[in-house]
């Protein structure tokens, strides 16, 4: 007599949606984790005849991803005048930018049409913080 115990269907179900909803979970969480911009971190694009506001974004703070999303609800009014760009703390290019502005996660640096720093906005709290500092600096 084989006396092998099997699983029954029940038991195989709940195992399957468990490890479905694992799954999920993990994915989900990746998916947060993903950068949330589609701006470009190019920074040879400042200086090419059109303004440039660039955000430093170090992915250890969350401070960024507040401005990133301010970024994205404005971009539409501006993207015909002004490149956006996102430099990351975590390559050489974004460490040496936020050394020669003196700039931290969320961090705003407006670049004029020649690539001059014009001004600097530290962390804003709002998508009209945003649009006064590009006001006046513009």
């Amino acid at each position: 007599m084989n006396n092998s115990a099997q699983p029954s269907a029940r038991a195989r179900l709940v195992r399957v949606l468990v490890t479905l909803a694992c799954l999920v979970v993990v994915a989900t969480i990746l998916w947060q984790l993903l950068p949330k911009a589609a701006f470009s971190s190019d920074l040879s694009q400042v200086g090419q005849g059109r303004p440039a506001l660039v955000m430093l974004r170090e992915v250890n703070f969350v401070g960024g991803d507040r401005v990133i999303e301010h970024m994205l609800e404005i971009y539409p009014d501006y993207e015909q005048n002004m490149v956006f760009l996102v430099v990351h703390t975590g390559n050489p290019t974004g460490q040496n930018f936020a050394a020669e502005h003196g700039v931290t996660d969320g961090d705003l640096v407006l670049f004029d049409a020649e690539g001059n720093a014009q001004s600097q906005l530290s962390q804003p709290s709002g998508i009209n913080d945003i649009r006064q500092f590009l006001q006046q600096a513009l």
